[in-house]
């Protein structure tokens, strides 16, 4: 005789209206209706198999529930941004992940039944990327995300296994950068301090000398405000970010109006543990997550006579937010119209068209220039060894750009009004 199965434990039964076997499995239910899932095999054999899998799901579930209903890769990828990760990490990174999952994850794997996913579907989503003309690190960064999906899917007991682990991470190819040596760089700060006449002075010439000589990322001299910078102590306190952030409706039922700026109740969902500070619009100020992220960075000589300038001008300006640089009506500079004016400086000073963050290499060349000693180059753009450092400095500096930098600071203290 067959022993009785314990309850709880599923049953095995053959329906004879479809000539299939099935394997059935109790789930807990909340209002006390009885919950069951069911899964059909073509053998008995087969449906017996399919229901020590459904027992093994439901001891894996973190609340012994199983997912009923079929959720495809799309469903879960929106739950996981909406409900997970916009709690998780800061809004600038929700918002780079959800452009991935519409782009990329959603057109090429955003149907399949997120059980069902497997390695295979992994691989042909990471070429479909490269397929659209895109480079490797953007294939790397959809692998990345849907890592990341998958793996607070397992978390929350709606699949088994990580399909993504099974998958090798795609190489990325190093990218050729245009990089402004120091040289280049003399000219940039030549250009925007109107030396040699008859060039015109930058308004925000410090702006650009800033960025060439603390090696600074965008945002963080962007939201550089007065209060800290410390002419005494000669540093530069690098703690708060300048950020375009996008609003999300915060309406529960349709406002009328597409853009989440223009929900009367619009919100922002960030992490509870994130400092930040609204200025205007969609620009915010905010601080890095950890203490390794806040930078104190040394004022060096030419840069020093630049930022004083600065601040007597600002005086006679408005500058509701105390920053140190701003549009000429005082507002804070959108990274966008900052970028197209770095790259209007290039043009001006005649060099090569790089990406504002690549001044990073060139920060490194100008401070060895002004003869700024080593380890305080380290501390200034931020890296951890000085290997790293000796690795961004490019050959060819000479007193010669020394001088030109002190004649060039010079000229722009002659000719600012």
């Amino acid at each position: 005789m067959t022993p009785k199965r314990e309850n709880g434990q599923g049953s095995v039964f053959y329906r004879k209206s479809d000539d299939r076997w099935c394997a059935s499995l109790s789930l807990p239910s909340p209002s006390g209706k009885p919950r069951r899932v069911t899964r059909t095999a073509a053998t008995e054999r087969q449906a017996k198999v399919k229901l020590v899998e459904l027992r093994r799901e439901r001891e894996a579930a973190p609340d012994g529930d199983i997912q009923t209903a079929v959720l495809n890769v799309e469903d879960w990828c929106r739950t996981w941004l909406n409900d997970i990760a916009a709690k998780e990490v800061r809004p600038k990174t929700a918002a780079s992940y959800r452009t991935t999952v519409e782009r990329y994850i959603i057109p090429a794997v955003g149907r399949k039944q997120l059980k069902k996913l497997s390695p295979d579907d992994v691989r042909g989503m990471v070429k479909s990327v490269t397929d659209l003309g895109l480079s490797t690190r953007s294939a790397a960064l959809t692998y990345q995300v849907l890592s990341l999906a998958l793996k607070a899917a397992y978390r929350e007991g709606k699949v088994t296994r990580n399909v993504a682990d099974l998958v090798n991470r795609p190489r990325t190819a190093k990218n050729e950068l245009t990089v402004l040596t120091a040289a280049h760089g003399l000219k940039v700060l030549q250009a925007v301090t109107g030396w040699p006449p008859p060039i015109a002075p930058d308004r925000l010439a410090s702006r650009w000398w800033a960025a060439l000589f603390t090696g600074a990322r965008q945002g963080e001299l962007l939201g550089l405000t007065w209060d800290r910078v410390d002419f005494n102590r000669n540093t530069i306190d690098l703690s708060w970010q300048l950020q375009r952030l996008a609003w999300e409706h915060g309406c529960d039922t349709p406002c009328g109006f597409k853009r989440g700026n223009e929900c009367p109740k619009r919100k922002l969902t960030a992490p509870a543990d994130w400092e930040h500070r609204h200025l205007t619009g969609g620009l915010w100020l905010s601080r890095p997550k950890s203490s390794a992220g806040v930078r104190i960075v040394p004022i060096v000589p030419p840069l020093r006579a630049m930022l004083l300038h600065r601040q007597r001008a600002s005086v006679l300006e408005a500058n509701p937010h105390q920053l140190v640089w701003t549009t000429p009506t005082g507002k804070p500079i959108d990274p966008s119209r900052d970028s197209k004016a770095w790259h209007a400086v290039l043009a001006l000073a005649g060099v090569p068209d790089a990406r504002l963050h690549d001044a990073r290499h060139t920060a490194v060349d100008m401070l060895y220039a002004a003869e700024v000693p080593e380890a305080d180059i380290q501390e200034i753009v931020g890296h951890s060894v000085v290997s790293v450092t000796r690795g961004y400095k490019s050959r060819g500096n000479s007193p010669r750009l020394l001088d030109g930098m002190t004649r060039a600071a010079e000229a722009f203290m002659l000719e600012a009004p």
